[in-house]
């Protein structure tokens, strides 16, 4: 039985977008998946990282593009 919200694949409804980020280069790629890693290994974890980007000061954290911020957050973060 479909429900309301169980459309893939059905006619009529356009093409689906894909979930998940998406990244501008490999770098970016890398680092999510790296962070993903230490998270995973116990490294640190998501409220650590969360909370490692929100302590850079404004100017620092509204100058650096998106996966910038999750680089410097994970250089801290790592022994």
């Amino acid at each position: 039985m479909a429900y309301a919200n169980d459309v893939g694949g059905m006619h009529g409804f356009g093409e689906l977008a894909p979930e998940g980020p998406t990244f501008e280069s490999v770098w970016e790629a890398e680092i999510y998946v790296l962070n993903q890693a230490c998270v995973a290994a116990g490294v640190y974890t998501l409220d650590e990282f969360r909370h490692t980007m929100e302590q850079f000061p404004p100017s620092e954290y509204y100058g650096m593009p998106y996966f910038e911020r999750w680089l410097n957050a994970v250089e801290r973060l790592l022994p």
